[in-house]
């Protein structure tokens, strides 16, 4: 009997698929050290490849109502799909009128993804530490993404 040419195919593209799969897994041991320490990485690596389109809006504060809300939000260039992405209000200096610090945080996917860059918009909500703020200084890891000034900030009703 003789089979279809496109299942033929299939069934050697499958086979393919299955001898890569188990020569990925028999790496020596040197190898596997080295994947550990590539997924052990400090806390302060940031795989962003590029960061826009950033904004940062401000709600106005009450004397008796609510804290002023503070909202971010930008897009995020990534290596490859499937990253987790947090963002979340950091510390703030001191001032009168403070910088505060919104920290990205990524966590990779799991197992095998496609290679081909991945953009996401990200964004978060959270009480803000004053009334006014100085800027908005967006930050991953150890790099400083991007800054939101007082003049770029959109207050409520802008």
């Amino acid at each position: 009997m003789r089979q279809p040419k496109t299942l033929v195919r299939c069934l050697a593209v499958l086979s393919m698929l299955a001898t890569t799969a188990c020569n990925a897994q028999n790496h020596s041991g040197e190898d596997q050290s080295e994947r550990k320490m590539s997924f052990s990485r400090p806390t302060d690596d940031c795989p962003v490849i590029e960061s826009s389109h950033w904004v940062a809006k401000l709600t106005p504060a009450s004397h008796d109502g609510p804290p002023p809300i503070l909202f971010v939000s930008g897009d995020l260039t990534l290596p490859t799909p499937g990253y987790e992405v947090d963002l979340k209000i950091g510390k703030a200096d001191r001032s009168a009128v403070p910088t505060v610090f919104v920290v990205i945080s990524a966590t990779p996917p799991d197992g095998m993804v496609a290679q081909v860059l991945d953009t996401q918009t990200v964004s978060m909500t959270a009480n803000a530490p004053a009334s006014r703020l100085r800027s908005v200084i967006v930050i991953c890891g150890n790099t400083r993404l991007f800054e939101i000034s007082d003049a770029m900030i959109v207050k409520d009703g802008d």
